[in-house]
């Protein structure tokens, strides 16, 4: 073959290898961009199976899986990104919901009580006698329907301080003034409070026990006398031991025997009867002018002591009384025509009372009272028997009396036992004075009180009228 037919054929052949590498590239162009394009399409598919079923990766030839891997770049990308952002809310979903079920649910609040329809007392807070340190204490007061109550302010004294704390209540739906005393105020043996009602001007129309008189909620854990405070114990330093103990005393009492008071501001009216024995100096008696007596002599037959009075505080009353008194008289034996004696006395008598629970306690039906007196009028007689004698100093056929007055002042003592908050029997022991007409009597007397009007609640009523309230819906524990 010739120079020529070997370059033809050489050409040739070239042309045949060049069209061959074309084919074969446009081949494979072609297959990879099938490839890439089903691996487009599936890719997401394939992620979401991914995240349920997870299967084992396949082993592919390196080729493919790198060229897959170069085509697949972009959508895996983008899942990536997406899981990545959804996991973060996953797992906040995740530890929300074990932090939910593992977090216990704290008790429900036991439902407010409803209040009684009728109330013992203008001011009613019942509480209960003992609770455990370190706990919250609430106090609910109840007033009267019609009182006018603006507001209640609750005075507590924590144990181991020496004064009264000051909070003002609010209030509930179901028309309860509640404060809620912290468990760290709750500490020692006992805590200490009164409460105090107001009308809209800011006046005090009742009161539930006072700073000398305290009501006394026991604090007990074990008879330890501490509160626990924080995971810590705090031994508290309480006030006098005797002390402690008579109000520990008061409050066990109270449990079974619930002590009555004659309300504040009530109005109250008594009827009495008592009788005396005195002392008069040297006199001339009322009818028997010439003639001279003194010494010891009866304070008469007996004497009647009507009265009317104010119950100001638990501890302080004031009231203004009359004494009518009947004297004995004795005409003597054959004394015919002699003068009548006198044989009545009267006086109209100013009276303050002071009761005090300081011996029989707050808890007791009993009280001790003391009293002053001051008063005029005839104020009181004594008797002077007949003694005829041929000394005309003291000759007198019939009695006589000796007079003391007109003015009269006087002390006395006595003790109360509370029937009800309404009803009182007392029993005094007093001395009155008379002068410028010098004369002593000593004198015994019962009485039975009867309270019938709380001045202050009527008054404060037509002030304002007390707000109606709806009913509270039943208290419904969440689920």
């Amino acid at each position: 073959m010739g120079e020529a037919g070997r370059l033809r054929d050489k050409t040739t052949s070239n042309n045949i290898i060049r069209k061959g590498g074309i084919v074969g590239l446009k081949l494979t162009i072609r297959h990879h961009l099938l490839g890439g394009c089903a691996l487009l399409l599936f890719a997401p598919a394939c992620a979401t199976s991914s995240k349920t079923a997870k299967p084992e990766p396949e082993t592919a030839p390196a080729k493919k899986k790198g060229s897959a891997a170069k085509t697949a770049t972009p959508a895996s990308s983008s899942d990536d990104k997406s899981k990545s952002k959804s996991r973060p809310s996953d797992a906040a979903k995740a530890a929300k919901g074990t932090a939910v079920v593992e977090a216990p649910k704290p008790p429900p609040p036991p439902p407010e009580p409803e209040i009684p329809s009728k109330l013992p007392e203008p001011l009613y807070c019942p509480t209960p006698s003992e609770v455990q340190p370190g706990t919250d204490l609430t106090i609910r007061c109840a007033v009267k329907h019609g009182s006018a109550t603006h507001r209640v302010v609750i005075h507590y004294r924590p144990s181991g301080t020496d004064r009264f704390l000051t909070a003002d209540a609010t209030r509930s739906h179901k028309g309860w003034y509640v404060v809620n005393i912290k468990g760290n105020e709750v500490r020692g043996s006992s805590l200490q409070f009164f409460a105090q009602a107001y009308n809209a001007s800011d006046k005090m129309t009742a009161v539930n026990g006072s700073d000398e008189s305290p009501n006394i909620v026991l604090i007990r854990k074990g008879g330890s006398g501490t509160a626990e405070t924080g995971g810590t114990e705090q031994v508290v330093a309480d006030e006098d031991p005797l002390a402690r103990i008579q109000r520990e005393r008061d409050a066990e009492n109270a449990q079974n025997n619930e002590a009555h008071r004659r309300p504040a501001q009530n109005v109250w009216v008594a009827m009495g009867m008592g009788t005396g024995f005195g002392w008069y100096p040297t006199r001339i008696p009322e009818l028997y002018t010439g003639a001279r007596v003194k010494g010891w002599a009866s304070g008469g037959v007996l004497h009647l002591l009507p009265e009317i009075g104010y119950q100001w505080t638990h501890h302080i009353a004031f009231s203004v009384q009359g004494r009518y008194q009947f004297v004995q008289t004795d005409l003597g034996a054959g004394c015919n025509g002699c003068p009548q004696p006198q044989d009545r006395a009267w006086a109209v008598l100013g009276r303050a009372y002071l009761f005090t629970d300081a011996i029989f306690g707050s808890a007791s039906n009993l009280q001790l009272f003391g009293t002053g007196t001051l008063g005029a009028g005839t104020a009181f007689r004594l008797y002077v028997a007949p003694s005829p004698s041929s000394n005309t100093n003291i000759d007198f056929r019939t009695s006589d009396t000796v007079r003391g007055g007109p003015l009269a002042a006087g002390l006395g003592g006595g003790l109360v036992y509370n029937l009800t908050n309404y009803l009182v029997l007392a029993a005094e022991l007093r001395g009155l004075s008379g002068f410028p007409k010098e004369a002593i009597v000593l004198e015994a007397g019962l009485s039975a009180q009867l309270a019938v009007w709380t001045l202050g609640a009527r008054h404060a009523a037509a002030v304002e009228a007390a707000p109606e309230l709806a009913p509270e819906p039943e208290y419904t524990p969440p689920d």
